[in-house]
């Protein structure tokens, strides 16, 4: 998260790697790219066989005879090699591991972001998945269609942006309407917080969450501070 300072990454990125990775019996070599200071991210590669607790390697795959009602291993036609199945000793390359490794990424990040009172959050399933009617951007990468997937990128994003400016106007509108009804029976001071809250939110304040409002305020104001007085960036 770009939100964490890059000591606060790095410890995040470290612990998540030893008790989904190394604890699990993979050796993990991680690399951290900054090369674009909006994009900080990390490549992990994991060796497939596991290491036993004594440092020696690990079996990936055993042979299993298939045998018979009697016991005996079982032959196909007149081949000599008795049949048999391959069993694997981990189950690292199965997708369901993926999707384990990735959710237990996004409650990790959420942990770290929910401590530090930064209200983004992030998720390992789909828009679809999460009811979300939205297009999703599409990984750029390098290669020849990189310029294609940044114009469709850019499209989604000025979509978002006037999407999100509609229902702005929308909110606008109807806390427009709740504060004309309501402010008759406001005294002046409380005219006063309601205009400085929008002021230094740059938003519509909407009476209902007023409160939450003035709590996430606080917590950022506070953030800032402490960052501040340590000496790390604030920009």
């Amino acid at each position: 998260p770009v939100e964490l300072s890059e000591s606060e990454q790095k410890e995040l990125l470290t612990k998540y790697v030893q008790e989904n990775f190394v604890d699990e019996g993979m050796v993990a070599d991680v690399a951290i790219h900054r090369d674009h200071p909006d994009n900080p991210h990390a490549h992990v590669m994991l060796t497939n066989r596991p290491f036993n607790s004594d440092g020696t390697w690990g079996i990936k795959s055993k042979k299993q005879y298939i045998l018979d009602e009697n016991g005996n291993k079982t032959y196909t036609g007149t081949s000599k090699y008795p049949k048999s199945r391959k069993i694997l000793m981990v189950d690292w390359d199965k997708k369901e591991k993926i999707i384990e490794w990735r959710h237990n990424w996004a409650v990790s990040v959420n942990q770290v972001l929910e401590q530090k009172n930064i209200p983004e959050r992030i998720s390992e399933k789909s828009f679809t998945e999460q009811g979300i009617d939205d297009t999703p951007t599409q990984h750029e990468g390098i290669n020849s269609k990189r310029y294609e997937r940044k114009e469709f990128n850019q499209q989604v994003k000025n979509y978002r942006k006037a999407k999100a400016s509609y229902k702005n106007n929308q909110e606008k509108a109807i806390n427009r309407g709740h504060l004309d009804s309501l402010s008759k029976h406001f005294s002046f001071n409380e005219k006063r917080v309601v205009n400085e809250l929008s002021h230094e939110l740059k938003t519509y304040i909407s009476l209902e969450s007023l409160d939450d409002k003035r709590r996430m305020l606080f917590n950022w104001k506070n953030s800032t501070l402490i960052k501040h007085a340590v000496g790390e960036d604030v920009t």
